[in-house]
C-alpha cells in the first residue's frame, strides 16, 4: 500500500463519518457523584395495615442509613523483573539475565466536595534493587538516575460542574485524543513516558500536565477547551544506557551527551488546545485544534543542547460501528516540526486507517496503518535525522479472554516500513487473575531490527518480563 493510497483512503473514512472512542463524558469522571440515598416510597402503601402493637416494620424504617462516604483512598502495590535474552554490552556495562527486581507503589486518593464537585490526588513511587545487586556493573549516572527510583505525582485536579452544561476541570491530568490503540497521530497532548520503549502500551505511558480543561456540552456535541501552563515534555530511555546506546545510533556523539533541556515559562510557550467531539448512533467524529510541545526533542546548534520545539496541529478522527467491524481513522497536519539537518521548519502529514474485528467469542483483532508524509523533504535527513519522506507504520494486534475473564492473553506487533524494513517490536502477554485484587502478568518482548537505526541499535535487548500485584 503506498502513501498516495493510504492518503486516500483516509480521506475516504474521514468523509464516511466514524469514532467510537470520544473522551470520556464528565458524569463518567464524576461517577459516584450523584446521591447515593434514594427515597423509598414503597412503604406508603402499607398505611392501615400496621396495627398499633405491630412495630416490626418500625424498626426497619427507623434503622438509619449509613452516609455514602466522601473520600476513598485506593492504589496498587507491584513487583516487576525482567531478563534480558541477550548477554550484549552497552558503554561497558554488560547487560543481560535479570535485569529489573523493582517494587513499586500506586495511590489515588479521591474526595467527595459535594453532588457536584470533586478532588483527585494520585501518585506512585519505585525502587529497583538491582542497581545495588549489582554495583559492581559501572552504571552512569543517567542511567541509575532514570531507572533505580522514582516519585512522581500522577493526577492533581479539581473537577466540578459550573451549569448543566459546562464541567471545569483544574489541574494535572490526562487527556486521550485520536482512537487508535497502538498508533499515536492526533493524541498530542500529553508526553510520554519512553524509557522502555515497546514494554507497555500507549495508554499507560502518557504523563500528567496541569491545565485548565472547561467542556461545553451541546446536544450530541461534546467541545473542549484546554490551557496548557506546564512545560512537561517526554520521559526518554537514559543516555549511554540500553534503550539509548548513543555511541551505535549517533557514533561522534560528545562525552556526556548534550543534555535535553525542558522549555522555558514565557508568554512565548503557552500552550493551547481544542477540541469537538461529536456522539452518534454507531458512529463518532472529532475535530482537533493544538498548540503544543513535539513529541520528539531536535539540537539546538547555537547552544549544543537538545530542546522541544512547539508544533501547530490540526486533525481529526472519526470511527463507525458496523456490524462486527469497529472502522477507524485519523488525519493530522502538523506545522512547525524541527530536525537537526535542517535549518527551516518541516510540515507533516500524518494519516491512519484501522479495522476491529469482534465477530470472534471472545476475540478482538485489530489492524492499524498509518503514514507520515514529510513536505519540503530534503535528501541528508535520512542520514542525520533517521526519517524518511514517507514513513509507514503497522501495529496488528489480537486480545482474546478465557475463563470468564480470568485470563487475557495478548500480541502486538508493531513494525516500521513499507515493508516492515526498517524494524520495530513484538510483545505477547498474559494476565492471570490470580485471586481478587491478585493480577499476576508474564510477556515476552522480541525488538527487531532493520534499516531504522534505534531498532537496529536495541535489538539485543529481547527480554521475559514478569510482574504481580495487589490492589486495593
Amino acid at each position: 500500500m503506498d502513501s498516495k493510497l493510504l492518503l486516500s483512503l483516509s480521506l475516504f473514512s474521514i468523509l464516511s463519518y466514524s469514532n467510537l472512542h470520544a473522551e470520556d463524558s464528565f458524569d463518567d469522571d464524576l461517577g459516584g457523584f450523584e446521591s447515593e440515598m434514594v427515597e423509598d416510597d414503597s412503604m406508603d402503601e402499607l398505611d392501615g395495615f400496621l396495627t398499633e402493637d405491630d412495630d416490626s416494620l418500625d424498626e426497619v424504617i427507623e434503622t438509619p442509613k449509613e452516609a455514602p462516604k466522601k473520600h476513598t483512598l485506593s492504589g496498587d502495590l507491584a513487583f516487576k523483573t525482567a531478563v534480558g535474552l541477550h548477554t550484549h554490552k552497552v558503554d561497558g556495562v554488560e547487560y543481560g539475565g535479570i535485569n529489573q527486581a523493582q517494587i513499586s507503589l500506586f495511590l489515588q486518593f479521591d474526595y467527595k466536595i459535594s453532588d457536584d464537585w470533586k478532588f483527585r490526588i494520585s501518585g506512585d513511587a519505585f525502587y529497583d534493587s538491582i542497581y545495588d545487586i549489582d554495583s559492581n556493573n559501572n552504571y552512569n549516572d543517567d542511567v541509575i538516575d532514570t531507572y533505580k527510583t522514582q516519585f512522581m505525582m500522577q493526577d492533581a485536579y479539581l473537577q466540578g460542574r459550573i451549569t448543566s452544561n459546562l464541567d471545569v476541570k483544574i489541574g494535572h491530568q490526562i487527556v486521550v485524543w485520536g482512537k487508535s490503540d497502538s498508533i499515536r497521530i492526533t493524541d498530542v497532548i500529553n508526553p510520554l513516558d519512553n524509557r522502555l520503549p515497546g514494554m507497555t502500551d500507549i495508554e499507560d505511558l502518557r504523563l500528567s500536565v496541569g491545565m485548565i480543561k472547561a467542556d461545553y456540552y451541546l446536544g450530541e456535541w461534546n467541545l473542549s477547551a484546554m490551557f496548557i501552563g506546564e512545560n512537561k515534555i517526554m520521559l526518554e530511555a537514559a543516555p549511554r544506557g540500553e534503550f539509548f546506546p548513543i555511541d551505535s545510533i549517533f557514533p561522534s556523539a560528545p562525552k556526556p551527551f548534550m543534555p535535553l533541556v525542558e522549555p522555558a515559562y514565557n508568554t512565548e510557550n503557552l500552550q493551547f488546545a481544542f477540541a469537538a467531539n461529536g456522539v452518534f448512533s454507531g458512529w463518532d467524529l472529532s475535530f482537533y485544534l493544538a498548540d503544543v510541545f513535539d513529541s520528539k526533542w531536535h539540537i539546538n546548534q547555537t547552544t549544543n543542547e537538545r530542546e522541544v520545539g512547539k508544533i501547530q496541529m490540526i486533525g481529526s478522527a472519526i470511527n463507525i460501528a458496523t456490524g462486527s467491524y469497529l472502522l477507524k481513522s485519523e488525519l493530522a497536519f502538523v506545522n512547525g516540526i524541527k530536525y537537526n539537518s535542517t535549518q527551516d521548519e518541516k510540515a507533516r502529514f500524518d494519516a491512519l486507517i484501522g479495522v476491529d474485528y469482534m465477530g470472534i467469542k471472545d476475540t478482538v483483532l485489530s489492524l492499524e496503518v498509518a503514514n507520515r508524509h514529510i513536505f519540503d523533504y530534503e535528501n541528508q535527513m535520512i542520514s542525520s535525522d533517521y526519517v524518511e519522506k514517507n514513513e509507514m507504520q503497522t501495529a496488528m494486534r489480537v486480545t482474546r479472554s478465557f475463563e470468564n475473564d480470568t485470563i487475557n492473553a495478548s500480541a502486538l506487533l508493531s513494525m516500521f516500513g513499507s515493508s516492515w524494513e526498517n524494524g520495530g517490536f513484538a510483545r505477547v502477554w498474559v494476565e492471570y487473575d490470580v485471586m481478587d485484587a491478585v493480577v499476576a502478568n508474564l510477556g515476552v518482548v522480541d525488538y527487531i531490527g532493520g534499516d531504522k537505526v534505534l531498532f537496529e541499535a536495541i535489538k539485543e535487548n529481547d527480554r521475559i518480563f514478569a510482574d504481580i500485584s495487589y490492589s486495593f
